[in-house]
């Protein structure tokens, strides 16, 4: 079995959503001076490749210690989006798609390719709220993209993510290396 790692690495200097406080990693003790490596991470719970629970957009929704671990784990549909002219993605990615009970949904975009760059963040790919609402509506686990959100991050009401949240539905955010990925359907596992 082939193993593809799909989370982007976490760094000083990683793309964060506008007005997160920076990570900060720092080596507080070195092998040379007491035997043992150990190194200091501060950061919110949201950067990097992540998971949003309910909780996250919803008032009352489900903390990610109360979702069942196999909302993350299982049989994945990558389903492709061009995002080359447009920013918004439409329902219209889910024409000839199958999407079967219990799958969770991983949408392609390659805009993981600018990791790293201004425009990762600010002119970031997003979710139509009628595809989110035609999600919604789905007996799918869980969604993954491979950009930094599934709103606009001007959004200061967060439709997308509270469309899917309703329902039980996270988010799976900054996936990265879904371009390596030759085929429809993959055993996915992104267990927080």
């Amino acid at each position: 079995m082939k193993i593809i790692d799909l989370s982007q690495k976490f760094e000083k200097g990683m793309p964060q959503f506008p007005n997160t406080k920076p990570i900060h990693i720092e080596q507080i003790a070195q092998i040379a001076q007491g035997g043992f490596r150990i190194t200091e991470l501060t950061s919110t719970v949201h950067n990097g490749t992540h998971c949003d629970a309910p909780a996250h957009c919803v008032e009352g929704g489900r903390t990610i210690d109360q979702l069942p671990l196999d909302t993350f784990v299982g049989e994945a549909v990558i389903i492709d989006a061009d995002v080359e002219n447009t920013r918004e993605i439409s329902l219209d990615i889910l024409e000839g798609v199958q999407i079967n009970p219990g799958d969770i949904v991983l949408i392609r975009t390659g805009y993981s390719k600018y990791w790293g760059e201004e425009r990762y963040v600010y002119d970031a790919p997003h979710l139509s709220e009628e595809l989110a609402v035609e999600l919604s509506k789905l007996d799918i686990k869980s969604v993954g993209i491979d950009f930094i959100s599934p709103d606009t991050v001007d959004s200061t009401t967060s439709p997308v993510h509270k469309t899917l949240m309703r329902q039980n539905i996270p988010f799976i955010e900054n996936l990265n290396n879904l371009d390596k990925i030759d085929r429809r359907r993959v055993f996915f596992s992104a267990a927080p």
